[in-house]
């Protein structure tokens, strides 16, 4: 049994524009294992993207606790450096720096932290590169690449400073749908080359029953986690999969739950 990696204890998030409040997560628990595939699917409004920046030590928690590794992540209002080092973040857009090439996009945050010998950057970079599936186009600008493979070269730079955990707001959602299946494929195999902690957030039910090891329901807003769902299917899923009644039916249930909990037929 894997052990746990981020342990969420009651947490939630009012914000407060104005003097109102207003509730964007009521509190709720989970834990995630190390090594875990986990979907954060509910209808928008409904936290799912606030929890996930929470977990990232984007936005501080207005209750309850979030804990790295047996690690208060919070200390205080402050977010522990050494633990926010440990997570990559992938967002809808891949905020790529435009006037860099692809490779000093990904070099810049081992620029930054300077963990590895200068001489080892470039190389360990472009090893990055070809993990995300975005090999041999290091030269090349953000806006001379697809949507796509932005995508990739974001995952790629996410990756390059080896987190434990990889959070992704979205990072499909604008794609066409083959390119977006394709991704998905690539994340797959990405994940199971790497065995890091994934975390993604989306509205696609297919996408969910193709990826998670996991999926959390979110209730509308103000959301709150209603339920957990185990994916039966073993690894690695492939295309034909997704064609197969028993996925079929997996995506009609999860459809009918997220319905009900909408209180739509």
């Amino acid at each position: 049994m894997r052990r746990p990696l981020i342990a969420l204890t009651e947490v939630g998030k009012t914000f407060d524009p104005g003097g109102a409040a207003a509730p964007a997560l009521l509190p709720g628990s989970l834990s995630i294992a190390e090594g875990e595939f986990v979907v954060f699917l509910g209808p928008s409004g409904c936290g799912k993207t606030t929890l996930l920046r929470m977990i990232g030590g984007l936005l501080e928690p207005t209750s309850g606790t979030i804990a790295i590794a047996g690690t208060p992540l919070w200390e205080g209002r402050r977010c522990r450096k050494e633990l926010r080092s440990r997570l990559g973040l992938v967002f809808q857009d891949s905020s790529l720096f435009p006037w860099l090439t692809v490779e000093e996009n990904v070099l810049l945050p081992l620029d930054l932290r300077a963990r590895l010998p200068r001489a080892e950057r470039l190389p360990y970079a472009r090893a990055m590169l070809a993990l995300a599936g975005a090999a041999d186009i290091g030269a090349r600008m953000p806006h001379e690449i697809s949507g796509g493979m932005c995508q990739r070269v974001a995952i790629a730079r996410a990756l390059s400073y080896d987190p434990d955990v990889l959070l992704m707001d979205e990072p499909f959602a604008a794609l066409d749908a083959i390119s977006r299946e394709a991704l998905n494929m690539e994340l797959q195999r990405l994940w199971l080359a790497t065995g890091k902690t994934i975390i993604l957030v989306t509205h696609s039910m297919a996408e969910a029953a193709f990826l998670a090891d996991r999926i959390v329901l979110f209730t509308p807003g103000p959301g709150r986690i209603d339920s957990v769902i185990d994916v039966p299917f073993p690894r690695p899923r492939t295309r034909d999969l997704t064609y197969s009644p028993e996925f079929q039916r997996t995506v009609h249930d999860l459809h009918d739950r997220l319905a009900g909990l909408m209180g739509r037929p």
